[in-house]
């Protein structure tokens, strides 16, 4: 059966494509490694016209759904529904584990499937003539070293595109593990649904494996580790720092790990780690107690002031406008902000959204706090839940 798998990524832009959307859709490239399926990504398309075009003769296609995709996903469904009427259509990505009604209310959709498809989907492919209902459930990959490297060639640029502030591009963007310890409500439960609630990694030789064998083939400048955390583990990190010896490159970690393990991000800066990323959030106690970050606002300076000093670039990730949140409190996020920026630095604020599936996201929506829908439900922008002066937030946050 001859399958495509489409990236819902937006349609051509200079921006969007060079600057925020050019990294790699790991989830549905993994899956196209796998089942060997044809891989169409709607960024290097100019619309909808070009991809009725692409759909013709496929006999499953395949689409990756984040929450934010829905009204893409939609009308996508509808191009290819009219393009090749004979088609069947399976939509899965975590879009679709959190809130599997709004695709299961469209007849145009053929099948769902909730969770991993690794091992699920090309049983699909295979069978799918034989299944009964709509709803599939994906078996997750116990042990992810059994996964084969993510096939960059799928891609129109195997290498991608670098942030500013991030490092140097051509990158290589790199996942060593799935799933997240931690329990912070503008997130969870959402991921541990998708992905269970066991933290899976990868060893260490097979990541190192896989760095090798790109830096042979594509001769990345920089490798971004684009784990939720992927410093959580000290004992897999002590591995890794003796072992590694490749090029630079960007980690992600918490307040609290630093401050308890800073031999560790030492260690790690000397082997070639030139940026950490830290979801710091806020700079009021309340407001990290009330999101279950787990973490103090003392933890947020001293953090900054270890990496800073170390010479380590902090990409700091803000959050401003939860509920209830107060102009003081605001302020004591900027302030943060301001410290962090005394050292080398990229401060990236954004405003809470409240996506469903996420413990405080589904409170605003049962609340009637939040201003968002299916059909504007993305990270970036404003007006995401009521009560909150987004004026005066917009008026200073973004000077630093």
């Amino acid at each position: 059966m001859k399958a495509l798998l489409l990236d819902l990524g937006q349609f051509n832009s200079w921006y969007l494509q060079d600057v925020c959307f050019s990294w790699h859709n790991h989830g549905l490239g993994m899956l196209a490694t796998i089942t060997h399926s044809d891989y169409l990504s709607l960024k290097y398309l100019g619309g909808f016209e070009e991809l009725a075009k692409k759909v013709e003769g496929y006999g499953v296609i395949g689409i990756s759904m984040m929450t934010s995709d829905y009204p893409q996903a939609i009308k996508a469904v509808e191009v290819i529904k009219e393009a090749n009427p004979e088609c069947k259509i399976i939509i899965g990505g975590i879009g679709v584990t959190v809130s599997p009604e709004l695709l299961l209310r469209n007849d145009k959709i053929d099948y769902i499937l909730i969770g991993e498809g690794e091992i699920t989907l090309p049983e699909f492919l295979e069978n799918h003539k034989n299944i009964n209902g709509r709803v599939i459930k994906g078996e997750s990959v116990k042990y992810l070293d059994e996964l084969p490297f993510l096939d960059r060639s799928i891609y129109t640029y195997p290498l991608e595109r670098n942030v500013d502030g991030w490092g140097e591009s051509p990158m290589a963007t790199i996942l060593t593990s799935r799933g997240c310890i931690y329990d912070c409500s503008f997130c969870q439960p959402a991921e541990r649904n998708h992905f269970g609630s066991i933290v899976r990694r990868r060893s260490v030789e097979n990541v190192i494996t896989e760095i090798n064998n790109l830096i042979f083939k594509y001769d990345p400048k920089f490798i971004v580790f684009y784990d939720d955390s992927f410093m959580t583990n000290p004992k897999w990190l002590k591995e890794f720092i003796s072992k590694y010896q490749g090029i630079s490159f960007l980690a992600s970690a918490r307040a609290d790990f630093v401050c308890e393990n800073p031999d560790l991000v030492l260690k790690l800066k000397d082997i070639g780690m030139k940026v950490i990323s830290i979801g710091f959030e806020s700079g009021s106690q309340r407001i990290l107690d009330m999101v279950g970050k787990k973490t103090t606002v003392t933890q947020n300076y001293r953090a900054a002031k270890i990496c800073g000093e170390a010479g380590i670039k902090i990409f700091a990730n803000i959050m401003y406008g939860f509920p209830t949140e107060t102009r003081l409190e605001q302020i004591k996020t900027y302030d943060l902000c301001k410290f962090i920026s005394g050292y080398d630095s990229m401060i990236s604020p954004a405003y809470f959204t409240p996506f469903p599936g996420s413990k405080l996201g589904d409170e605003c929506i049962n609340n009637g706090l939040s201003l968002i829908n299916e059909n504007n439900c993305n990270r970036f922008g404003r007006d995401k839940i009521s009560g909150v002066d987004y004026d005066f937030l917009d008026s200073f946050i973004w000077r630093l």
